[in-house]
């Protein structure tokens, strides 16, 4: 699954990662959203209350959602480093490993945090909510890198988006097919309805049911273990990391 990248990745190989690790990005968003009372798997809610506080003069609360915003980037950029400068030499599966023990270690110390805390103030869940940003920036710039900017797993957005494009597209095939038994004129439009692929409907299913399956499973963990929940999605990253650097050394053994 860390073995190769890009283009030279297999359909199943981009399928089981986005699976595992958009499972962890829902179980992370819900369970620290079911915690701490905020979303930490994407920026676009943290900018919108950036501005919001601050057309409302809550300069505090403004700096602190542009904070979350920084730490989201802090955790792109930190992965990209990783697997960009090999630290850790070849083969590349190294880096990921590393990146993903990274992502782990965040995990942890949310855990920690959010453990010992024993005030609820906005300022104070902001720094833990931070942590989680962190990893979660740190995660989806891994699976970008790795994937070729095929597979995104801590949002679901674009993943709804190209679903609806793709939908569009085997809405008009299946037409088109029912029109040329049917000899109605049943397609609209002067475009040829082309058959679409079926992997990247496949692709986008599994990132968007794992996604939901992490964040049911998350919302649940966190309602009944409370912070101990977090373990949960730090030993799965962990896990990761292991099977990674499994990889690089099979990867070393041959060659």
């Amino acid at each position: 699954m860390f073995s190769r990248e890009g283009n030279a990745r297999s359909d199943s190989q981009n399928r089981w990662l986005a699976g595992y690790l958009a499972f962890v990005g829902g179980f992370v968003n819900s369970s620290g959203f079911v915690l701490i009372g905020t979303f930490s798997s994407h920026v676009t809610g943290n900018v919108g209350r950036l501005a919001n506080d601050a057309a409302t003069g809550q300069y505090a609360a403004a700096v602190a959602a542009l904070t979350l915003v920084l730490c989201f980037f802090s955790g792109a950029f930190a992965a990209s480093v990783i697997i960009e400068s090999r630290v850790l030499g070849a083969p590349r599966a190294r880096a990921y490993a590393l990146a993903l023990a990274t992502e782990s270690v965040l995990l942890l110390l949310f855990t920690l945090l959010s453990s010992v805390t024993v005030t609820a103030h906005p300022r104070v869940r902001d720094a833990e909510t931070a942590l989680l940003c962190a990893a979660m920036g740190l995660q989806n710039a891994l699976v970008s890198r790795l994937s070729g900017a095929v597979v995104r797993t801590t949002h679901l957005t674009g993943v709804i988006t190209d679903l609806g494009i793709e939908s569009a597209r085997w809405f008009r095939f299946w037409r088109r097919s029912l029109s040329e038994v049917t000899k109605l004129p049943l397609v609209l439009g002067r475009n040829p309805a082309e058959r679409p692929t079926s992997a990247k409907a496949l692709l986008l299913g599994t990132i968007a049911a794992s996604f939901l399956a992490g964040a049911s499973s998350g919302a649940y963990s966190a309602v009944h273990w409370q912070h101990a929940s977090m373990l949960i999605a730090a030993a799965a990253v962990a896990a990761a990391a292991f099977y990674a650097l499994h990889n690089a050394r099979t990867r070393s053994v041959l060659e």
